[in-house]
């Protein structure tokens, strides 16, 4: 069997969108697999469901843990949500003491469900889903397992109690096997376990074989380095198409920019900014260290010429209260403190530059969505941001601003450098209309997960 010939794919995941969604992968979930479907496989999607479930799909039962199980056909591909009240009747997707065993189960749930379905591939993605791959092993199952590391700081160790309680020998327990520092990993489970290992960017597949990078996971990841790929991310283009956007003031295209002017002018007055020729910057995303919004802060008063700021998103308190403090003291800046889908999509079409100084950034979509939208990015160069992004020179090459280190002063200079290119209305147009004019679509990333599928089963 190879890559042009319809598979039968489970994706096993811990959100997806519209079914829920804290983050990126929820937009992978439902984007890879309606891609694959596109062509003409076949793609189930197995994942918790956070809210009870009509149960039609029958049940699984786990050391005495039973899940009820439904179906739902969503984008050319079927939802399969497995429902447990103790362990995901809570409110919220993460964020618990017992994490490691409420995903620990699913996992088994999940492989105990999928493994007579007759699949050609399972998918497992970032460690919520990290056990199948051995926990199928043992099942004797053929279905060829692929592990997707969307970001490795989170790597679900605990107790290696949770091995008895989810049916995985104890022979397994060792430093070759699941076992790190004396816990149980279920990300070096999926790491070790899987037939092929894939992170969401080339940049990210070689910058997890670092110190820096690998969060003490990087001996692992460079002994299994050969079966280790990156495919960077795309974005659904039927849902960020600014052609098309029922969320915005106005529709643009790289042939039509007049709307993108009527965005902006929107977004001022929805958030009270003067309607001056000045460049509205936005940072939207996580509000952790991660992202590095406290670089941003530390590099406001380094930034020379007028400019407006608005961010949106959620997340560590100190952080969102320091945010809080600029936006009181700083009359240019605007904090929008939540998660906030249809903001998310005003911001991206109204804004001039988006800023994305990331510690570190397996793919990144912020980026991509940006530049489908005409707004130019300012990012680190590292992870997806250093794939999608190239440095604009004087002879129009490029399509953003990037930067190195983690200091203010580097993050200042790059916002400077795109400032400074704004006041040339001309040149700032046709970088806008390059930005546009990219293809971030998950057709091809879609076909090269494909062919990574296809050359596992040939």
């Amino acid at each position: 069997m190879h890559a042009g010939i319809g598979m039968k794919i489970a994706f096993v995941t811990s959100e997806v969108w519209p079914l829920s969604k804290t983050g990126g992968l929820a937009d992978y979930s439902y984007s890879l697999p309606k891609a694959l479907s596109e062509m003409g496989h076949q793609v189930d999607v197995y994942t918790p469901s956070y809210s009870p479930v009509d149960g039609e799909g029958g049940e699984v039962a786990v050391n005495g843990m039973v899940f009820t199980a439904a179906r739902e056909t969503i984008a050319g591909w079927t939802a399969v949500k497995l429902w447990n009240r103790e362990l995901f009747g809570r409110g919220k997707a993460y964020g618990y003491e017992d994490d490691f065993r409420r995903f620990g189960y699913f996992a088994a749930a999940a492989a105990e469900a999928l493994s007579g379905g007759g699949y050609d591939v399972v998918h497992c993605n970032d460690w919520q889903s990290g056990y199948i791959p051995l926990l199928l092993k043992g099942k004797g199952c053929r279905a060829k397992t692929i592990f997707a590391i969307h970001n490795l700081e989170f790597q679900g160790s605990s107790d290696p109690v949770i091995l008895d309680e989810i049916g995985i020998d104890r022979g397994n327990f060792h430093m070759e096997g699941v076992e790190f520092y004396g816990q149980a990993s279920s990300l070096k489970s999926g790491i070790v376990f899987a037939d092929s290992v894939v992170t969401v960017s080339p940049t990210y597949a070689k910058e997890i074989q670092t110190p820096e990078f690998g969060f003490g996971m990087e001996g692992v990841i460079r002994k299994h380095s050969g079966k280790l790929s990156g495919i960077l991310n795309g974005i659904d283009y039927g849902i960020w198409d600014p052609s098309t956007d029922a969320e915005t003031r106005a529709h643009f295209s790289d042939a039509a920019l007049q709307g993108k002017g009527e965005c902006k002018s929107a977004l001022q007055r929805e958030f009270s900014l003067p309607q001056v020729r000045r460049p509205v910057i936005s940072f939207i995303g996580r509000l952790w260290r991660q992202k590095g919004m406290d670089i941003l802060l530390d590099a406001l008063p380094l930034i020379k010429g007028g400019y407006q700021l608005i961010v949106l998103g959620t997340g560590d308190e100190q952080l969102m209260k320091r945010i809080e403090r600029t936006a009181l003291h700083n009359m240019s800046c605007r904090a929008i403190l939540r998660y906030d889908e249809k903001l998310s999509h005003r911001i991206y079409a109204g804004s001039d530059i988006f800023v994305m100084p990331s510690r570190f950034e397996p793919c990144g979509l912020g980026q991509m969505i940006s530049m489908r939208y005409g707004t130019v990015p300012v990012v680190r160069r590292t992870g997806g941001l250093a794939d999608t992004v190239t440095e604009y020179g004087e002879a129009g090459e490029g399509n953003g601003f990037l930067f190195d280190g983690e200091g203010p002063a580097e993050l200042a200079d790059a916002l400077n450098r795109a400032i400074a290119l704004y006041s040339d209305q001309t040149k700032w147009r046709s970088l806008v209309t390059k930005c546009m004019s990219e293809d971030w679509s998950w057709g091809a990333s879609g076909r090269r997960y494909a062919e990574l599928y296809g050359s596992l089963l040939s």
